[in-house]
């Protein structure tokens, strides 16, 4: 089965997807694992540089990131659960 970027719906889909955990992305972008997770979660909404560089480390444009982490961050605003 083929999953298509445009049909993921998370960062935390994409990883999962990508065979990737979150300490793996941490070491290639530089960004801490304790981060990735909050981004995740929605938790905290992630820096331009933070979303370059985990967009350079997973091979996706930054706009398309910046969907991924806005769509966490709207599901915790709107008390929903991220699929994992």
């Amino acid at each position: 089965m083929v999953v298509r970027l445009r049909d993921m719906t998370s960062l935390r889909q994409l990883l999962t997807v990508r065979g990737l955990s979150m300490d793996a992305v941490g070491m290639l972008a530089g960004v801490d694992t304790a981060t990735i997770s909050r981004i995740c979660s929605g938790q905290v909404r992630p820096t331009p540089q933070t979303i370059f560089k985990l967009a350079t480390a997973l091979g996706i444009n930054a706009r398309r990131m910046r969907t991924l982490c806005d769509a966490a961050w709207k599901a915790r605003e709107s008390g929903e659960e991220m699929s994992p």
